[in-house]
């Protein structure tokens, strides 16, 4: 006689496996979601330095000559109304775009790379890291700040393209005493239940943030420009050139009021 006996599982245990599942799989998901929110914000970020170098910075020298030619004809004209407004309004206008372009942090032209592309190797890696250490699939306050930390890490590492810094930070994780689970049925399961509650908290998030990035114009100007580029067009380049000559006319005009 067969004297094995086969165990039977408890409701909870059922559960809880059936919870396990459910948050592995989003565990997955998360992953590839905070993968793909890092990625599109720092192939913007990348942009718009690009831009900025290229673009932005020649419009802070054009709108300030056009605002030194509209003062210079307002103080010409000293009792034309319509002259004064628009000497008004122009250097308000290179006011702010000087002001808008300084705001930004500018990389020094070493540190620049033209665009954000990250390497298999790092998505893959940067995936595995985010299954294991988000905050969101932490259960207590303490572990979840720790673990906040440890992914603005993980996001700046991989902004950088270190992957050393990657394979150090999971190596760590790995093997930390926070990376261990405990043990018991009832408190398993509420672990899961609140990890599978802030993870799908956190997709919604993400989605959201992923939507108001692609509804801004430096975006929508991101995406034609690279659609240009594959196309063999420099935008960009096009534009900057277009303001260079811009900026060569005013300079003239301007020369020609003195």
């Amino acid at each position: 006689m067969d004297s094995r006996i086969k165990k039977i599982n408890s409701p909870e245990e059922d559960e809880l496996e059936l919870k396990r599942i459910e948050l592995a799989r989003l565990s997955e998901l998360l992953a590839e979601k905070e993968l793909e929110l890092t990625t599109l914000q720092n192939s913007l970020s990348h942009f718009e330095h690009r831009y900025l170098m290229e673009v932005g910075i020649k419009y802070v020298d054009l709108d300030e000559i056009n605002a030194k030619i509209a003062e210079k004809i307002a103080r010409e004209n000293p009792q034309d109304a319509a002259f004064q407004e628009k000497s008004e309004t122009a250097r308000e206008t290179a006011n702010s775009t000087a002001k808008e372009f300084h705001s930004h942090e500018i990389p020094k032209e070493e540190e620049f790379s033209k665009d954000f592309k990250p390497s298999e190797e790092i998505k893959k890696l940067y995936r595995q890291i985010a299954m294991k250490i988000h905050p969101d699939r932490a259960t207590g306050e303490k572990e979840r700040e720790h673990q906040t930390k440890l992914m603005a890490e993980v996001n700046d590492a991989y902004a950088k393209g270190d992957i050393e810094r990657l394979r150090q930070i999971l190596h760590e994780w790995e093997s930390s005493p926070e990376s261990v689970i405990g043990e018991g049925v009832a408190s398993d399961l509420v672990r899961m239940i609140r990890s599978i509650s802030q993870i799908k908290g956190r997709l919604k998030t993400i989605e959201k943030e992923i939507k108001t990035i692609k509804e801004t114009e430096m975006h929508k100007m991101m995406m034609q420009i690279q659609q240009a580029e594959e196309n063999g067009r420099d935008l960009l380049s096009e534009l900057a050139d277009k303001i260079d000559s811009d900026i060569i006319l005013a300079k003239e005009r301007l020369e020609g009021l003195a």
